[in-house]
């Protein structure tokens, strides 16, 4: 049964079908038709995804979602041109390394909101750390991004 199968994955549902982009009740339905062979109800790209996470045992989530970066994202409806570019190289950072630290917390801000407030603080600050001299309130504001560096060296020896 593929609904065993993603839980044997620990992929929740509402978050594949975030990942899909169809409504929670879409993918019950799909997921239904799918445990119920039938088959010709299901969308190809979906089926061609049901039969990947069923037929290969020794995939992962990263795997799964590896796959819908893959086959589903259609590139071009993510955006204007400028952001196209973003977008694929996102894309190619995380299929070329799954498993790193990086990849893992690009899903991570992706699927939750837990980091929003520090993501916030870091785009706004990006373009303060590229200058060369900072006025004393630039100074003051990347003050937090310092120290938060100075406290995990510090705690990383």
């Amino acid at each position: 049964m593929l609904r065993e199968r993603l839980r044997d994955l620990e992929l929740r549902i509402t978050e594949l079908a975030d990942y899909l982009q169809v409504s929670r009740p879409t993918m019950y339905k799909f997921i239904d038709y799918y445990d119920n062979k039938k088959f010709d109800l299901i969308d190809k790209n979906m089926l061609k995804l049901f039969n990947y996470i069923s037929e290969n045992e020794l995939i992962g989530k990263k795997n799964v979602i590896n796959y819908i970066l893959s086959n589903f994202a259609d590139i071009k409806d993510l955006g204007v041109e400028g952001e196209l570019e973003r977008f694929k190289t996102i894309k190619n950072y995380i299929i070329s390394n799954p498993d790193s630290k990086k990849s893992q917390f690009i899903a991570t801000c992706a699927t939750s909101d837990l980091f929003d407030v520090a993501i916030g603080y870091f785009v706004g600050i990006t373009p303060l750390l590229k200058k060369r001299k900072l006025s004393k309130a630039e100074g003051e504001r990347i003050m937090p991004y310092k120290k938060m560096l100075e406290t995990i060296k510090t705690k990383g020896e």
